[in-house]
This record gives C-alpha cells, structure tokens and sequence, in this order.
C-alpha cells in the first residue's frame, strides 16, 4: 500500500499511527510513546519541562506521560510516529471561567485524585492552563495525560486523563 502523506492526514496500521504535522503541535502528554521526525526546518519545542530551538535533522522520543509540543519557524516538517492512538473519552466538563482563581487549581487537582486509571475529564479556562499540567505532574508524577482540544484567545478546552 502506498499513500501520500499531506499534513493532518493520519495513516493507521498495525496499532501505529503516522502523520505529517502541519502546525503547531500543542504541549500534549499522552498513555503512549510518540517519535518525532523534523526532516526539514526549524522550531521551538517542549519536551517535558526542557524548552529548547530544534534544526533538522532532529529526532524526539518522547516516553509516555511525557509532555511534548512544537512551534516550526517557517517551513518546517514535523512527522509523528505514534505507537497508539488517541482515544475520547466520556467525561465530566468543568468550566473554570465563572470561579475565582484561587480555587481552580484545588479543585481540579481534587478531582483528578477522585479518577479511576483511564478516566477522564475536561477543563475549560479563559487562558492557557498549561501550569496546572505542571502543578499536576509533580503531585501525580507520571499519571496527567493532558490534551488540547479547542484553544483560542479566551477559550481553552483540556482533556485530562488518569495514566496506568
């Protein structure tokens, strides 16, 4: 079988999944190890709690539980080696916005400790709550799967997951 691989397009086989990653890749640690390929170009990454610059040729491993996102400068190709696939997930939706925001962070954290393995929920916050994601790996260190899953300038929207 050969396919040709345009950005967003996911090839699926035998429990992996492969993609050319058009954009930016928002910070995201997920149940899975992931491999990143930067073939052509240059950009700024996360990987756990190291940020850095990347030229290619560049090469991420990135274990499960483990934090990692992408911004390219210019043209850049970014390609995933997934060795899982994402999976939805039926869960509460905790809007954050109309609380104050001393009792965000508690109560989130309150409720990722009341979650079975492989539970989830999401969080909804008018900025980008990626300190809570820190917050959360250091008082439940390698168990927060941590998903954007809309974004926009006073729009988050997070899936957070319980890790085995």
């Amino acid at each position: 079988m050969v396919e040709k691989l345009e950005p967003g397009k996911r090839i699926k086989a035998n429990g992996f999944e492969f993609s050319l990653i058009g954009e930016s890749l928002m910070p995201s640690a997920l149940s899975y190890k992931r491999i990143y390929i930067l073939s052509e170009g240059s950009g700024r990454y996360i990987l756990g709690q190291k940020f850095g610059n990347a030229l290619a040729p560049c090469v991420f491993v990135v274990e499960p539980s483990v934090l990692f996102g992408f911004m390219p400068e210019g043209n850049a190709y970014l390609y995933e080696l997934a060795m899982g696939n994402k999976e939805g997930c039926e869960g509460e939706v905790i809007d954050l916005r109309p609380l104050e925001h001393g009792v965000r962070h508690p109560l989130v954290m309150k409720r990722f400790s009341e979650l079975d393995e492989g539970g989830c929920f999401y969080i909804i916050n008018d900025h980008d709550p990626l300190p809570l994601y820190f917050q959360m790996a250091m008082a439940f260190p390698k168990r927060v799967g941590w998903e954007y899953i809309e974004f926009g300038d006073e729009f988050w929207k997070i899936r957070i997951r319980r890790l085995s």
